[in-house]
């Protein structure tokens, strides 16, 4: 690949509207993870009830660089992978506010 091109692969959530239904482990720690102080910053805002949604729109709009828009579904490995980095329990969407 020539010097300065970017692969397609490393943008293929850029400008997305949504989550796609899956993510594979790779996604989820490539795309997905929240960075060094951000877990706690998290944590130093927000109750322990709103923490993983927050991560939610946070990886995503990083991932994307737009917000959330719709939610259908948040795929289980994005959801245990934040509840882990932030110390909380494993939900199900559905419980999410």
């Amino acid at each position: 690949m020539p010097k300065g091109l970017v692969s397609s692969y490393h943008l293929r959530f850029v400008g997305a509207d949504h989550l796609p239904r899956t993510l594979s482990e790779f996604d989820v720690v490539r795309f997905f993870t929240l960075g060094p102080g951000d877990a706690q910053a998290i944590k130093e805002r927000f109750r322990a009830d709103r923490r993983l949604g927050v991560a939610v729109q946070f990886v995503f709009l990083r991932a994307s660089g737009r917000p959330l828009d719709r939610l259908a579904v948040v795929p289980k490995t994005l959801l245990q992978h934040l509840a882990k980095e932030l110390g909380v329990t494993q939900t199900n969407i559905a419980s999410l506010p």
